[in-house]
């Protein structure tokens, strides 16, 4: 696929590898989607922002060469490292 643009979401990059990747919307008002965590039982929100978080991370290691975050505004916490 030289020379083309193919955009996917962050679950269809699963197990693929690129030259170079862009993930967009990585800001703290679209990831993770607030929507879809408020929609979550209280016990299983932690598990759930795990699991974006790990998605945001396969996402990204599918760039071999180069990768580009972008975002608006204040980035995600999805970028931060745990614990620190």
């Amino acid at each position: 696929m030289e020379g083309k643009l193919l955009i996917m979401t962050l679950h269809a990059a699963k197990g693929m590898e690129y030259k170079k990747v862009i993930i967009a919307g990585v800001d703290k008002e679209s990831l993770p989607a607030m929507e879809f965590v408020r929609n979550q039982p209280e016990a299983e929100i932690e598990d759930f922002l795990l699991r974006e978080r790990s998605l945001l991370y396969v996402a990204a290691t599918r760039a071999r060469d180069h990768l580009l975050v972008t975002g608006i505004g204040e980035p995600s916490n999805m970028l931060a490292v745990p614990g620190e």
